[in-house]
């Protein structure tokens, strides 16, 4: 195992240098090497996935590899990339090399040639490989590819200006970070959650929870035979509910993420989150509930305010209780228990400006007791 452990460091080292300037002093031999051992760990992994104790020790001597790279770029001890860092990652050793050489543009001609006909001498044999149950190296290269791709493709929400408009764009980009999203889940657990706390310190609000709502609405797109795929159930162009439960656990667990979709987005849109998701409808009702109490009343300006820099207005609460309670069963239900049950504990008021479930109520319909709506103090009756 230990002997094992070193081979794992010593991969670790070339496939950090793969990427670097120095690989353009390897030549054939180098790269027949790097891709032998990219191809041993790949058995490695095939070989004790199933192992417990096995898997055990190698998955801790993974998280012991060095963080960090070298910043100079030198030779030497390297960090190993992150999704080497865990057991799963070994499976996917080959593509990382492949595709780390294939984007370096310090790689020479015969070290190049020897690379590609390597993928060519692979690619003959991706039939049999993959009637043995295994995709081959070129196709989980272009799948690699492809993933990395739209990660790039999410790079312009770092960027200035206002949310996009384009319904398109923003389903697009959605879809992207569910991908994203997978790829890190499936190289380390937990990875997901982190990219997502990256993104958050990171992107410009309110765009970025614009694509967070656009991926947490996101359905499977039916077949045309209205069937599931059944070797792929869920499958499709677009990623299902499965896809967006990671990003709606992040949600659920950051209090300041929740705030911000409660406060910055649109009510309507808030109600449709609320309606595909109970969790998010739960947790919803709760801050805008808390947020409505810490309310008071101003007699000069007939209207409620005082929810503090973090709550949002009297207007959007108004709103969001509005859409709730006229959102399909059982969010209806939900948000209008909530109201009267408020209503209830705060005296049961029925004349406006003593109760903020009073007035919710009221502005929003639900309740109508001396048969027209009476006026909020401070404002003078319409004539």
């Amino acid at each position: 195992m230990e002997r094992l452990l070193e081979q794992l460091e010593r991969f670790a080292e070339v496939l950090a240098v793969s990427r670097t300037h120095h690989a353009g002093s390897w030549g054939r031999v180098a790269v027949r090497r790097s891709l032998r051992w990219a191809r041993y760990l790949h058995h490695v992994h095939t070989r004790f996935r199933r192992s417990g104790p096995v898997r055990a020790a190698l998955e801790e001597g993974l998280r012991g590899l060095p963080l960090r790279p070298r910043p100079d770029g030198h030779a030497g001890p390297c960090s190993a990339p992150r999704p080497l860092r865990s057991f799963e990652g070994l499976e996917r050793g080959d593509q990382l090399l492949a595709l780390g050489l294939l984007e370096n543009a310090a790689l020479q001609g015969p070290a190049l040639h020897e690379l590609l006909r390597h993928l060519r001498s692979e690619e003959e044999e991706e039939p049999e490989v993959e009637a043995a149950g295994e995709p081959g190296l070129p196709g989980r290269l272009a799948e690699l590819a492809r993933r990395r791709a739209a990660s790039q493709l999410l790079l312009p929400l770092l960027g200035p200006g206002p949310a996009q408009e384009d319904p398109v764009l923003r389903r697009t980009e959605a879809e992207l970070l569910l991908l994203r999203l997978q790829d890190e889940a499936e190289a380390e657990p937990g990875a997901d959650a982190l990219l997502l706390d990256r993104l958050w310190v990171q992107l410009p609000r309110p765009r970025w929870l614009d694509v967070v709502a656009e991926a947490l609405l996101l359905q499977p797109s039916p077949r045309p035979d209205g069937a599931e795929d059944e070797e792929h159930p869920g499958s499709s162009a677009d990623p299902g509910p499965s896809a967006s439960a990671p990003l709606l656990a992040w949600v659920l667990a950051r209090p300041a993420p929740l705030a911000s979709l409660c406060r910055l987005l649109p009510a309507a849109l808030l109600a449709s989150l609320a309606g595909r998701h109970p969790a998010l409808a739960t947790a919803f009702l709760d801050l805008l509930a808390d947020w409505a109490g810490r309310l008071r009343f101003d007699l000069v300006g007939g209207t409620w305010v005082g929810a503090g820099p973090e709550g949002p207005t009297w207007e959007h609460l108004r709103d969001c209780f509005r859409c709730f309670c006229r959102s399909p069963a059982p969010l209806r239900s939900q948000a209008r228990t909530l109201l009267d049950s408020r209503r209830a504990q705060d005296g049961g008021f029925e004349a406006a400006g003593l109760s903020v479930w009073t007035d919710l109520l009221l502005d929003i319909g639900g309740d109508e007791p001396r048969g027209e709506r009476p006026q909020i103090l401070g404002q003078d009756p319409e004539p």
